[in-house]
């Protein structure tokens, strides 16, 4: 008997020796970097550390790691953070052409890594909380009407992934005249209180009746959990923010990030991500009955390389003209 449990635990020993750790470092959705990390686990027997937070908070984290890297692979909800990531040489180059060629269209973007999935942004309202005779606004610019003062919140561009995406488009789209919006919004009193999150809270509870610039996985769940809120695409169109999966150059276990990037672009992965509110990014994945379909809503065209750089300039802009930071 005591050589049977010796040899069990020699055995139970001898797995251990050979799993292998991975560390996840995501953007939110943080349900979906812990769902895939709980699946990749139990398929593989790997361990995988996540740590969550924000795009802005994430990409000063590996800055402020940089001659250290903890991080083996990263997701974060702005394609042109993955950019501005590949461009400082820290992204070890991984988009197997077999993945590729299996991507929706909105997917097919050039990078050195690939589209975990799709997001959009769009103005979200509750709708129990609009001014008197309000009807829901069809345009961003309407939202520097008078009768929004004070009534309108949005993510800060410098925290959040995705609103950042949208500050470089929009500013790339409309120059000069998206800076004057920007400022008339600044006078009627949006507000701009941080991350997604803290941005959509006050519309949740009343205190602001609508939300700019919102990322699509937030405003969905909140419907999706019995909020009266509505979200608009303006008529202007909006844009479909591929999300980046990406294995650091740093990773010691290259092999073991690929096979997580590889399970995240699976079927069953892909699954995750659509459960977590968004567009996933393999073809033949559906996305939940709730999202609005693509093409049912007006989307810009986006260059994202000349996005990625220009977007510094643009939100040191908008921290010192906005934020008066």
């Amino acid at each position: 008997m005591k050589r049977l449990v010796i040899a069990l635990l020699g055995l139970g020993l001898a797995s251990a020796a050979h799993a292998a750790t991975l560390t996840l470092y995501s953007a939110a959705p943080a349900t979906l970097a812990k769902s895939l990390a709980a699946a990749f686990e139990k398929k593989t027997g790997d361990h995988v550390e996540v740590w969550t937070s924000s795009t802005g908070k994430v990409m000063a984290r590996l800055a402020a790691e940089a001659n250290h890297p903890h991080a083996d692979v990263v997701m974060v909800a702005g394609w042109s953070a993955g950019l501005d990531l590949a461009k400082q040489g820290m992204v070890y180059p991984y988009h197997p052409a077999a993945i590729e060629k299996t991507l929706v269209k909105p997917a097919q973007v050039s990078a050195p890594f690939l589209p975990y999935g799709l997001d959009t942004v769009s103005m979200v309202f509750n709708t129990k909380a609009l001014p008197a005779g309000a009807k829901l606004p069809d345009s961003w610019f309407a939202l520097t009407q008078p009768e929004w003062k004070d009534r309108i919140t949005a993510p800060n561009p410098l925290l959040s992934g995705t609103a950042s995406s949208w500050l470089v488009a929009f500013v790339d789209r409309y120059g000069n005249k998206a800076w004057q919006f920007l400022q008339d919004l600044k006078a009627n009193g949006t507000v701009w209180p941080g991350t997604n999150h803290a941005a959509l809270l006050p519309v949740l509870s009343g205190e602001r009746s609508g939300m700019l610039e919102c990322v699509g996985h937030a405003a969905v769940a909140a419907k999706a959990q019995g909020n009266s809120v509505s979200l608009v695409y303006p008529k202007e169109g909006t844009i479909v923010i591929p999300r980046p999966i990406m294995i650091l150059k740093s990773a010691p276990d290259k092999k073991l990030a690929e096979q997580f990037v590889d399970f995240a672009m699976s079927p069953a992965g892909q699954n995750l991500v659509a459960k977590n509110n968004l567009y996933p990014a393999l073809q033949g994945v559906p996305a939940k009955p709730i999202m609005a379909k693509m093409g049912s809503f007006k989307v810009t065209p986006v260059d994202w390389a000349k996005l990625a750089a220009t977007q510094p300039a643009v939100l040191a802009r908008f921290k010192k003209d906005i934020l008066d930071q």
